[in-house]
């Protein structure tokens, strides 16, 4: 394991100036243990901000070497407990989708998880297939929608012929990836010249951003990066896109899901929030929150 200061992933600038220090001690903790929903802690590395284009990102990184690693052995018995509410999730990603392609064709659904976007759009007529390095995700994606194609591998490792997908999807994907540019020119080759790209990443000009601060729930160590309407216009420019929308998101999540993640963190309120969660009392409400994300349509250009 070995943290790597990295250029922006914009503009390629290497001047930054700190947003917010880090949280996370040298005690030796493996990286693994700040990942996905059953992660054990929750925290982030140094915050900084790009002084050209004003990216915020994590730097330094973990290395991609020790993320491949991570995220290829990814187990996430928390992730799947939430299988409800990811469907619910999933069919506001077609929705999405389907406002800008209302056509159904071929679609793939890069970090597909354990295959709940995957599962939607097949039962609603489209052509779908995911991609996800992690192979347990795969395996319960597989069980889930056996008719559904399903690849294990980074997304530059699947061989598509290019100009055979009407539509990718990338839902909280980017953000985790330490090369997005390598993945978005991925995505233009498989695109028809019709097709639609959507994407969704957290928005470090939110709203929630600014209110919470350094205390916002999408700072954490697994998000390399942290868009703007802005930041990812210019990158999705460079890459052979054009911006069509963007949107502010909401999420259904459960509430016994927000209590695990608070209690990830230390202090009382985490404290009582371990107890709430265990008790059980209130995890089946669900509910809808605005935690600060964006949803972007861009289309070859």
């Amino acid at each position: 394991m070995a943290l790597i200061r990295v250029p922006c992933a914009v503009c390629g600038g290497g001047t930054f100036r700190i947003r917010y220090p880090s949280t996370i001690l040298d005690d030796g903790t493996p990286a693994a243990r700040y990942f996905g929903s059953s992660r054990e802690r929750a925290g982030y590395l140094s915050i900084v901000q790009c002084e050209s284009c004003g990216l915020m990102m994590t730097n330094p990184q973990d290395d991609p070497s020790t993320l491949a690693a991570i995220y290829h052995a990814h187990v996430d018995t928390a992730y799947d407990e939430e299988r409800d509410n990811r469907r619910r999730a999933a069919r506001d990603y077609l929705a999405v989708v389907e406002n800008y392609c209302p056509s159904k064709g071929r679609i793939l659904d890069v970090g597909c998880g354990t295959g709940a976007f995957v599962c939607v759009a097949g039962e609603r007529g489209w052509m779908a297939e995911g991609v996800d390095p992690a192979e347990w995700m795969i395996e319960r994606a597989r069980a889930q929608c056996p008719t559904a194609r399903f690849h294990i591998g980074e997304p530059w490792s699947v061989e598509l012929e290019a100009g055979s997908l009407d539509v990718v999807t990338l839902w909280n994907v980017l953000e985790h990836v330490p090369d997005p540019a390598k993945v978005l020119r991925r995505a233009r080759m498989w695109l028809a010249p019709e097709g639609r790209l959507v994407i969704r990443v957290p928005n470090g000009q939110s709203v929630m951003a600014g209110l919470m601060g350094r205390r916002w729930v999408l700072l954490l160590r697994e998000h390399l990066w942290y868009f703007a309407p802005k930041t990812i216009a210019t990158l999705l420019w460079a890459q052979g896109f054009e911006v069509l929308d963007v949107r502010w998101t909401t999420i259904p999540v459960s509430v016994g899901n927000v209590l695990r993640r608070l209690a990830q963190y230390s202090g009382p309120v985490a404290a009582c929030a371990s107890h709430l969660y265990r008790s059980g009392v209130l995890g089946g409400i669900s509910l809808r929150f605005p935690i600060g994300e964006m949803d972007v349509v861009a289309r070859p250009r």
